[in-house]
């Protein structure tokens, strides 16, 4: 096959349909040659090489960015991943930790690789390096991946997967596996590691006793156990809490722990947690001498000392300085593997900051309408009204319009300066009439004379009577 990069005439060209183009960059003519190329998609990506070191062209922008000088010690690992002596390379960046030395393709799957400390999840555009694993144990099929006691699945990051383990079907297959069972896939092909699948397995939960909440305990390892489905599908999942000392774990609360030598939210282990000090705040939230934690990370530029919790759909919480909301991002920067983590929101006003409701779907500042954590930016909040929650919605209102938190955002037909709550089941802005239980306008009401005649949502106007059945507005002619 013809290579579309090549040096003619002392310069590097790309070549599509007989037209050459120079790649731009700086790599020279001098030294030239393809280390390899692999198309993506119909671009051409991939590392070449000159008299300077190893490069790596985009086929996108047509362009070459250098890589190492150390040519000779360089070597194409898999398309998007090199090394040399010193440095694991995605594309063109060094991926900081990664060793060069351990660094290899897992078996049996696209997605990831691993050194001696880690493993790695590429995956179209995403990339991400993730530590919560005994990287000697790595198994991988298809977008699962396990170590000796964890299963975990790949999308848009790589969650934990444990409750998958009796039930997952193998992607990456011979012919007669179609079909097969993970956990018969890893008892034939690795049958010699003793993971959760082998016989020999020694920290199984057998004979484990409960703690409190969903904590349990051998006299070898400690369990945070998830409840999973309903009715008769419910299931007991079993997560290990690795590294967690049986004999000095205690409870703190319904998914944190702690034993001599730290700190647990379920059964990750909070980084740099000082066991002594640190405290619960109510759900993932806790807190230590110096610092904030939420989900088991560090919250960046949180204040320990005047750190509040803010329980809501989506969490918040915020300090004398900043209000934070839970989002699903990176972890760290600039490949950590991305989960629910607290970030700082931008331009929030904690001081006059407040959520709204028992579920706590709205919130406002004196700037700012969030919705689930989201900001709101066309929405104002020197006007914002929160209005109450029915079993599917929750509702609220700006002098410019009436919203609902689920489906469309705004309630067409009703002007949000005028409007009044008028109970649980009605509203009107003195125009038309609107029903919280159904979310929409009652079209036939006449709301100069409409009034709420009993608490269960009977009302009536001039030409009829109306009351709430089963979810649904019933309307009967006035007789009188």
């Amino acid at each position: 096959m013809t290579l579309p990069v090549v040096a003619v005439d002392g310069r590097v060209v790309f070549v599509e349909d007989g037209a050459a183009a120079p790649v731009g960059g700086g790599i020279a003519a001098d030294g030239f040659s393809v280390v390899h190329l692999f198309r993506r998609g119909w671009l051409w990506f991939g590392y070449l090489r000159d008299s300077q070191g190893v490069w790596w062209f985009d086929g996108k922008r047509r362009g070459a960015t250098l890589v190492t000088a150390d040519a000779d010690g360089f070597r194409v690992v898999d398309d998007d991943y090199g090394l040399d002596s010193e440095n694991v390379y995605l594309e063109a960046r060094p991926i900081p930790g990664a060793d060069p030395a351990s660094f290899e393709m897992l078996a049996d799957t696209p997605y990831f690789a691993r050194d001696r400390a880690r493993l790695y999840v590429k995956g179209g555009q995403h990339f991400f390096w993730f530590d919560e694993v005994d990287a000697a144990s790595l198994i991988a099929n298809g977008q699962y991946v396990t170590d000796r006691d964890h299963l975990f699945h790949h999308s848009a990051g790589l969650t934990y997967a444990n409750q998958d383990k009796e039930t997952a079907t193998v992607t990456h297959r011979s012919d007669n596996e179609h079909d097969m069972l993970l956990v018969d896939w890893l008892r034939k092909h690795h049958s010699g590691t003793a993971g959760w699948w082998h016989a020999d397995y020694d920290r199984a939960p057998t004979g484990a006793r409960p703690l409190a909440h969903d904590w349990h305990r051998t006299a070898d390892a400690v369990f945070f156990a998830e409840r999973t489905g309903f009715g008769g599908e419910a299931r007991l999942t079993w997560n290990l809490v690795r590294g967690a000392d049986p004999a000095t774990f205690t409870v703190l609360d319904e998914v944190h722990g702690r034993d001599a030598s730290g700190v647990f939210c379920r059964w990750r282990r909070v980084r740099a947690a000082e066991p002594e000090s640190f405290r619960v705040l109510g759900g993932r939230f806790g807190v230590d001498a110096d610092r904030v934690y939420f989900n088991g990370y560090a919250v960046a530029g949180a204040d320990p000392g005047t750190f509040t919790a803010i329980p809501a759909v989506v969490e918040f919480g915020k300090d004398r300085k900043r209000l934070f909301r839970r989002d699903f991002t990176r972890t760290t920067q600039p490949f950590g593997p991305p989960d629910e983590v607290l970030v700082a929101v931008g331009g929030a006003d904690p001081d006059t900051f407040q959520v709204f409701g028992d579920r706590g779907v709205w919130a406002a500042d004196a700037t700012t309408v969030y919705l689930r954590g989201a900001p709101k930016r066309k929405l104002d909040a020197a006007s914002f009204r929160f209005l109450g929650e029915t079993p599917t919605n929750c509702w609220a209102c700006d002098r410019n319009g009436l919203y609902r938190s689920n489906g469309s955002l705004v309630v067409a037909g009703v002007e949000g300066a005028s409007f009044v709550k008028l109970d649980d089941h009605w509203g009107t802005d003195g125009a038309v009439v609107f029903s919280f239980v159904t979310g929409a306008v009652q079209k036939a009401a006449d709301a100069a004379t409409f009034r709420v005649v009993d608490p269960d949502g009977g009302a009536e106007d001039r030409d009829a009577c109306y009351r709430i059945e089963n979810g649904s507005v019933r309307k009967r002619k006035r007789t009188n």
